[in-house]
């Protein structure tokens, strides 16, 4: 149980969860395939040894999560629009290895990861199609790792037998919720049978990178027994990390979230509260830390034997879109609808509609929807709020050093926003140095949102 917090406290509500900085909406709309092809030229010419990540969105899902704020186009049983979808990734793909072969580059990818959607709804001659066409940019075989997100309802040992095959040395499973009304009412029923299915010891050896499980808190009808039910079967199905995110509730956008009040459209009114979600969180965060898991970062744990959890230890754990990383590539080129790029000091994010995505390309254009080049205050902000989130303390001679600048003098209005937590006990600033309490942990984002110099309605306690 959520212990010793004034209610008070629960009131924040809206802080972002920096999956990157500064937020998308505050990206300019007018950078498009001139200022991708420029920024990718810069950082491949400057630093072409840089350690990047290749991301593929692979579009679709069988059928729609209520819960879920992914952009999948739409849920479709019709495999010819994922067959079209996916002739038009190939484009997309051809388009980068024509750029890059045109300007001598050849990105250093250290990782890839297939992502969505439901990259294993292809089938697996389609899936050999992919990574062969990945091939053209990547040397599969050299890459520390690449990895897929996996639906346990449409995956089996054979499929994770060929992935593993082809080069697959990680998965990522999503599970959200063990309970069965809790499924139900997000339409994701999902017997805890087809999960073990695909934890068998035989198939788990396949993939020495690891496996993860994807869990949401703050779903309708969890509670405090359910969620601990649930976090009490990672614990014996034995996931090397485990991503304990919380719901994103974004109805404007996918009205669908409305679907998860009686499976009617209208207000979710069934959905743990604030304070409620923070209490099933710590929860879950007992009950996986009494199982062996260490926290890595704001909603990740993990084995201490996990290169994530080492990476922790050592300092060079990273955050982004993707979830907490073991830091080993410090940029992203992403390929598909909706995927986005950090190139140098600079974002990037494709199109979310697929008209356009074909549109653009057969044009023979980029399909960037909108950029953002960051500043020398973005770069300082996002340094800290990452720092935070990731290992709940910063230290101000190393942002004095690396930016050479005056902590105090710098972030002299921040520090002073800050004493309302100091007296709330989920702060401590002392001997240059932000700590977030045990306590604050589970605010962590809040008190990162404090930092945050494009949101001018700062949360106050």
């Amino acid at each position: 149980m959520l212990k010793h917090v004034d209610p008070d406290i629960l009131k924040v509500t809206n802080a972002f969860m920096y999956t990157e900085y500064p937020h998308k909406s505050f990206w300019d709309i007018n950078m498009k395939d001139a200022d991708y092809r420029k920024a990718l030229l810069e950082l491949l010419t400057s630093d072409p040894d840089v350690p990047l990540m290749l991301y593929v969105h692979i579009l679709y899902c069988t059928e729609l999560c209520w819960f879920c704020t992914c952009h999948i186009d739409k849920a479709t049983k019709d495999y010819d629009l994922r067959l079209k979808y996916l002739e038009t990734l190939f484009m997309e793909i051809d388009l980068l290895k024509k750029f890059l072969d045109q300007n001598s580059l050849k990105p250093n990818f250290k990782e890839i990861h297939l992502g969505g959607g439901s990259p294993t709804d292809l089938k697996m001659d389609d899936f050999d199609r992919l990574t062969e066409k990945l091939g053209l940019l990547v040397d599969i075989k050299t890459t520390d790792e690449f990895s897929i997100e996996v639906d346990p309802r449409h995956t089996t040992r054979e499929m994770l037998r060929h992935y593993h095959e082809n080069g697959i040395n990680r998965i990522s499973i999503g599970v959200q919720d063990f309970d069965p009304e809790v499924q139900k009412a997000i339409n994701r029923i999902q017997p805890i049978e087809l999960v073990e299915e695909l934890m068998a010891p035989e198939i788990v050896k396949l993939f020495p990178n690891g496996i993860n499980f994807d869990i949401i808190c703050g779903l309708p009808h969890q509670t405090n027994e359910t969620i601990r039910k649930t976090a009490e079967e990672c614990v014996r199905l034995g996931p090397d990390r485990i991503c304990l995110n919380y719901l994103h509730l974004a109805p404007e956008f996918a009205k669908h979230q409305n679907l998860m009040s009686d499976g009617k459209y209208g207000r979710p009114d069934r959905l743990p509260d604030y304070y409620q979600r923070k209490d099933l969180f710590v929860t879950a965060l007992e009950t996986l830390s009494d199982g062996g898991y260490v926290r890595t970062g704001y909603d990740h744990f993990s084995k201490p034997t996990d290169a994530v959890a080492k990476a922790m230890k050592e300092g060079r754990m990273r955050w982004n879109a993707l979830g907490v990383t073991a830091g080993r590539y410090a940029g992203v080129i992403g390929v598909g609808v909706h995927s986005y790029n950090t190139i140098g000091n600079h974002y990037f994010q494709n199109v979310y509609n697929v008209p356009e995505y074909q549109q653009v390309l057969a044009r023979g254009l980029f399909p960037i929807f909108r950029g953002h080049e960051l500043n020398q205050d973005d770069l300082i902000r996002r340094d800290v709020i990452q720092t935070l989130r990731s290992f709940f303390s910063i230290d101000f001679v190393s942002i004095d050093e690396k930016y050479s600048i005056n902590f105090e003098n710098y972030f002299g209005k921040e520090l002073a926003e800050l004493n309302d937590f100091v007296a709330d006990e989920l702060v401590e600033i002392k001997d240059r140095a932000i700590i977030i309490t045990g306590k604050g942990h589970q605010f962590a984002n809040t008190v990162c949102y404090v930092f945050d110099n494009y949101k001018k309605d700062r949360p106050k306690f």
